[in-house]
């Protein structure tokens, strides 16, 4: 029964990987980045003239993005293949339990790739940034929340 429960979790986390690959900062992706300090690139697209971000700077971030989006494009396409197989291999009344475990190892480790690409985009963003900038980032983070208190 217990590689039943794993697959079962491995579906679920199908469902929510391809929500989150769709939006590079959606929602409550973009929180747990600012909650570990890091920055989401449209809050600094946003926020570009008030924290003075130079044209370097914009252009690195361009490319950050650009060599981001490039680099898990095809990952999504093949993620979304192998769930749907791992999907198909679940349908039946009985599950070759080592086949679908070996798919669905194969689809996280897709989603850790994609979550890696992520990290290091983001990564490079607040590498681009001047404490200065991080600084203003921070205290106007703080103070939204604070309003929301």
């Amino acid at each position: 029964m217990k590689p039943i429960k794993a697959l079962l979790i491995a579906i679920s986390l199908c469902v929510v990987a391809p929500a989150q690959a769709a939006g590079l900062d959606g929602g409550a992706e973009a929180r747990e980045a600012i909650k570990m300090g890091l920055y989401p690139p449209d809050l600094i697209m946003r926020h570009q003239q008030r924290l003075g971000i130079s044209d370097g700077q914009r252009s690195n971030i361009s490319q950050a993005v650009q060599k981001f989006q490039s680099e898990v494009a095809e990952l999504q396409w093949t993620m979304q293949n192998e769930q749907q197989l791992m999907q198909q291999s679940f349908s039946g009344y009985h599950i070759a339990t080592e086949e679908a475990l070996a798919r669905a190892e194969r689809v996280l480790g897709l989603e850790s790739e994609f979550k890696l690409a992520h990290f290091r985009l983001l990564i490079t963003i607040k590498n681009e940034l001047t404490e200065t900038q991080i600084d203003m980032i921070n205290r106007g983070i703080k103070q939204k929340r604070e309003r929301k208190e």
